[in-house]
């Protein structure tokens, strides 16, 4: 019995409950995927996570040739309730005039284009991903948003608009009602009410695949597997996982981000594609640390580690209270009350917490650190820059 394992044995009936057959044997589980921590900062979390910290190859890795394609259509979205475009959009004026004398219909020689009010319409980019096994028939999601000074799209219906590839081809047709999260309520007073974006919209299977994009996957025996983020550890063991699984498969690294694969004769591209999702590696761990200046997030990778540093921090905060002082003249002076403005002006300084930073230290010790001394998102930012300005900062630094 392995530790760990639970045994069940003592809720199983006895060996007399079975008269023709053997007592039955322990009943042995396997130890839990999961363990729940508490580290000292007093955030529980995981310290093991599924499959002993392995995910699917598919994740890491694609094969190439199995990507999407971008399109994109100008159309028009007709049925807005007077917040379409205005009369000063001129290529809105231009889209309706097309689509009537593409209908047939016959306009009057007289018709001044400045003169025509729109505000039902709005002239739009309507843009949809193609996937690249999709057949003639299949049916995708479009986005649509607006060109021009719409003030919303809510309501209304996109007429017939197709899709052109880069290649100049119409690869998919899209028209439909659009699908649009939130409102917009205006008054004649001009005050109006809005919540989130209305001059985008979706259409969900809103496009239908008119081409099929060229592809020769099934007669492919040399596959290419690209690694989506590059890195020579991720690429190995790739490679190694891919020729324990096929023993028969020729398998071959070219570079940090390509594993190429030659199949058996038995196996199709289809097949070696499913098995992706059943092959398991442990995944490199991160060397970055990411900082995003505009909402104060910090992440930090697993490798990353520092140096023997000492760092101290802290905000210095200035208040400017305005008052207004009034001078009042005495009885019978003759003098006149002035008001006079003054201001308060008081700077207070937090004080710097001034810590050691052992050499070497993980992740999960600077994390430590700087939440036992209470420091700011906005802190971490300017310490870990300085880190990295001392060249005590083990990893690399993205800022964004």
């Amino acid at each position: 019995m392995t530790a760990g394992s639970i045994v069940l044995s003592a809720l199983l009936p006895a060996a007399s409950a079975y008269p023709q057959a053997a007592a039955p044997a322990e009943l042995m589980l396997p130890p839990p995927q999961h363990a729940l921590s508490k580290p000292p900062g007093e955030l529980l979390g995981f310290q093991w996570g599924e499959a002993n910290g392995t995910v699917p190859l598919s994740t890491l890795a694609h094969l190439r040739g199995t990507r999407v394609n971008h399109l994109i259509g100008h159309g028009l979205v007709v049925g807005l309730q007077n917040t379409g475009d205005s009369q000063q959009t001129q290529f809105t004026v231009q889209f309706l005039i097309n689509s009537l004398m593409h209908a047939g219909v016959n306009l009057p020689a007289s018709l001044n284009p400045s003169n025509m009010q729109v505000r039902n319409l709005a002239g739009v980019m309507v843009t949809a991903d193609i996937p690249a096994f999709a057949r003639p028939g299949s049916r995708i999601d479009v986005l649509v948003s607006s060109m021009g000074d719409a003030r919303s799209l809510q309501g209304g219906t996109l007429l017939m608009t197709p899709l052109f590839g880069t290649d100049g081809q119409v690869y998919a047709v899209s028209q439909g009602p659009l699908t649009i999260e939130g409102y917009f309520a205006g008054a004649g007073s001009g005050a109006s009410s809005r919540k989130n974006f209305q001059t985008a919209g979706q259409i969900p299977n809103g496009a239908t695949v008119e081409r099929q994009v060229a592809n020769d996957f099934a007669k492919m025996r040399e596959l290419e597997l690209e690694i989506d983020d590059p890195n020579p550890t991720v690429a190995v063991r790739a490679a190694d996982a891919i020729s324990k699984r096929f023993t028969d498969a020729r398998v071959t690294l070219n570079d940090p981000g390509t594993v190429n694969v030659t199949l058996p004769a038995w196996m199709t591209p289809v097949n070696f594609a499913a098995s992706l999702d059943q092959i398991r590696i442990q995944p490199a761990e991160s060397d970055r640390v990411v900082v995003d200046e505009r909402t104060g997030t910090v992440v930090v990778g697993g490798l990353v580690s520092v140096g023997k540093a000492a760092v101290s921090h802290g905000n210095l905060t200035v208040v400017v209270e305005p008052k207004l002082q009034v001078s009042q003249p005495g009885p019978l002076s003759g003098g006149t009350t002035v008001a006079n403005k003054t201001a308060k002006i008081t700077a207070t300084q937090d004080e710097a917490h001034f810590f050691m930073v052992p050499e070497a230290a993980s992740v999960e010790q600077i994390a430590e650190t700087l939440n036992a001394v209470g420091t700011k998102p906005g802190d971490v930012i300017a310490i870990f820059e300085g880190l990295r300005a001392a060249g005590a900062l083990h990893g690399q630094l993205v800022v964004r």
